[in-house]
């Protein structure tokens, strides 16, 4: 057998080309372009039009590079512009006839030949499948990857013994250590005692769900987590156990989202809602809420006292000296009424210059002594440029089975009286 008889025909090769379902071609570019030849691939990998053999006749060049979608036209340029006797690999998109879109990938080189000429040689298989299920996969693992590494909460997995298998960055901006630094600590370096406990006994859970071959528990709720100063970061927690085809928990993955200063925020909202904005002192709303709980906790022979009190002339002080010198003069009454008062009384501003001090454990004979030291302590000592300032005192001990509105009632007549007797006094409740 001779050479020749053992290195195929070229039909032998364009019938294996063809078949292969890749697109051989050469491509005239010098002196002008031109497409020489093509297998039939194109008619149904490429162009979407045609399944007869291609030639330079049947599948124009223009036409065939006028389907190079606009975004690979720079690698179309690069390979026209090959030096001959260099070649490289492409991928290139063709937006086909049919309106589908192929992808095509493989080696070009570019030859040229004696008479001058210069082509690009090439072999491109169709890739469109693989070309998506590679971007498919690209696109979720870029997505996962970009939500892991940007999203302001935690993200993070736990093994089934609590060791930590993987943090995400967002862990340094909401605790100050590093993901290497975090994998490191035990449950005990991570959470305060209250919330270690809870989450041993989440795990506890879903082991006893493992042994009893039920489904394990997810878990939502707020958790303490130290850092690395030593303060408190509040996190809300939600964590889920990651089965296996078999069923087995592998995992726990979780999203810790630090809402401490959401924490702040509604803390700040609660005090608003139930504090006055100008003394700091309760308002009117929770001290009737507070009055009414202390009425309902009262115990059988329990003394609770009431003291109303109001700033004598006080329109007069607004008239002469401002509404500012006025709101001066209420915050800083406020502020003597806390300093008289026990660590167990209560007082709130009960409207305009009006206030209402609620002494626990407190008879009357008793709570007459104390509104007669509050007295003297906004008589005595001068509010500023506006001089000595006086208070009326109403007072007025619970009665047995008597409900907030007469008790309120009460001292509030005993304070009319204290007005219309001169002012600057203390009147007891009424018979």
């Amino acid at each position: 057998m001779s050479a020749g008889d053992r290195i195929p025909d070229s039909e032998w090769f364009e019938q294996m080309a063809s078949g292969s379902g890749m697109m051989f071609f050469v491509l005239r570019v010098q002196p002008d372009v031109a497409l020489e030849f093509v297998n039939n691939a194109p008619g149904t990998v490429l162009v979407g039009d045609r399944t007869e053999p291609g030639s330079a006749t049947d599948i124009d060049a223009a036409s065939l590079l006028e389907q190079i979608d606009p975004d690979y036209a720079d690698r179309l340029a690069e390979v026209i512009a090959l030096p001959p006797g260099t070649g490289t690999q492409v991928e290139l998109k063709w937006n086909r006839l049919d309106g589908l879109s192929t992808y095509g990938r493989g080696l070009v080189r570019s030859r040229q030949r004696a008479d001058g000429s210069v082509v690009i040689e090439g072999a491109l298989a169709d890739i469109t499948e693989l070309h998506e299920a590679e971007t498919r996969l690209m696109n979720s693992e870029k997505r996962s990857r970009l939500l892991a590494e940007n999203a302001w909460e935690v993200i993070w997995t736990m093994a089934m013994d609590t060791t930590i298998t993987y943090v995400s960055p967002s862990v340094e901006q909401v605790r100050g250590i590093t993901p290497d630094e975090a994998k490191q600590q035990s449950l005990d370096e991570i959470h305060p005692p209250e919330s270690a406990a809870r989450v041993a006994d989440y795990y506890q859970r879903v082991f006893s769900a493992i042994d009893a071959g039920t489904a394990p528990p997810s878990f939502r709720g707020e958790m303490e987590y130290y850092r690395k100063d030593g303060s408190i970061m509040i996190g809300e927690l939600q964590c889920i156990p990651h089965v296996d085809a078999d069923g087995n928990v592998i995992e726990l993955i979780g999203v810790t989202r630090d809402i401490s200063e959401r924490k702040v925020f509604e803390a700040e909202l609660r005090n608003l809602a139930v504090t006055d904005t100008l003394t700091g002192v309760w308002n009117r709303r929770h001290a009737t809420e507070l009055l009414t709980a202390d009425l309902s906790a009262r115990r059988p022979g329990q003394a609770l006292s009431l003291l109303m009190l109001d700033i004598d002339h006080f329109k007069t002080i607004n008239d002469t000296f401002g509404h500012q010198a006025g709101d001066h003069v209420l915050i800083e009454v406020a502020s003597r009424l806390r300093r008289s008062l026990r660590g167990n009384d209560m007082v709130a501003r009960w409207g305009g210059e009006e206030f209402v001090v609620l002494l626990r454990d407190c008879v009357l004979s008793d709570a007459l002594r104390l509104a007669e030291d509050i007295r003297a302590a906004i008589a005595e000592v001068p509010f500023g440029t506006m001089g000595s300032l006086t208070a009326s005192f109403g007072v007025a001990e619970v009665r047995d089975g008597e409900d907030l509105t007469t008790w309120l009632g009460r001292a509030d007549q005993a304070l009319y009286r204290a007005k219309r007797s001169g002012r600057n006094e203390v009147v007891a409740e009424s018979e």
